[in-house]
This record gives structure tokens, sequence and C-alpha cells, in this order.
């Protein structure tokens, strides 16, 4: 979620410049054109970052569901993947409410994985 809410900002970010290319060149296909070919150039790092990046953590989440470790029926998240810490392929997956999550949360930065 939290990488769909960075492109968004993203998105966001190129209306400046698409505004600013297309206001001095006019509002025609060679104006919008190059205003594309500008906004690409500066934006590909930027989308290459938001999903390569290893500094960004991969979430799960559950609607409704009992807690692993408190048995509290609740909204339930898993952390997958974060810097130097990956469940992707665990067979046995384990969701947590939000305050048990907040727990191991501290428990893995404690363990010195960065989140």
């Amino acid at each position: 979620m939290k990488k769909f809410f960075l492109y968004l900002l993203r998105w966001q970010l190129s209306t400046p410049i698409l505004w600013l290319v297309v206001k001095n060149l006019g509002t025609g296909l060679t104006a919008t054109i190059i205003a594309n070919f500008i906004g690409g150039a500066i934006f590909f790092w930027i989308d290459r970052f938001i999903f390569t990046s290893k500094k960004l953590e991969i979430w799960y989440y559950k609607d409704k569901g009992i807690c692993h470790k408190c048995g509290k029926k609740d909204t339930l998240r898993r952390l997958v993947k974060a810097q130097k810490y990956d469940k992707t392929n665990d067979p046995n997956p384990i969701f947590l409410c939000s305050k048990c999550s907040q727990q191991k949360l501290q428990e893995l930065k404690s363990r010195g994985i960065q989140i």
C-alpha cells in the first residue's frame, strides 16, 4: 500500500512539469509529446526506486481474523518483506492484530532489522 501511495504522489509531481511545458509550447500534440519525454526522463528514476527499493516494506492484511498471538478478533496484518527480512515464502504465515504487530516490530528492531 505504501508503494501505491508513493506512486500516486509521483504522478502528482509530474503535473507541474507537464503544465510548464504545455504552457510554454502550446497545447498541441508536439508539446504534449515533448512534455511526456521530459517527464519520463525525470520520473523513470523515481519509479525505479519505488518498485525496486529494498527500503520499503511489504505488508499483507486480512480484514477479519483471529490474532495468532493473543486470539483477538480484529483486522490482521503481517510484515512480509523489509530490509534484511524476507518471509515471502513462509509456509506458515502468522497474522497479528495491531497491538501484537507493534510488539513484533519492536522485537525485530531490537534484533537489528531495519523497518
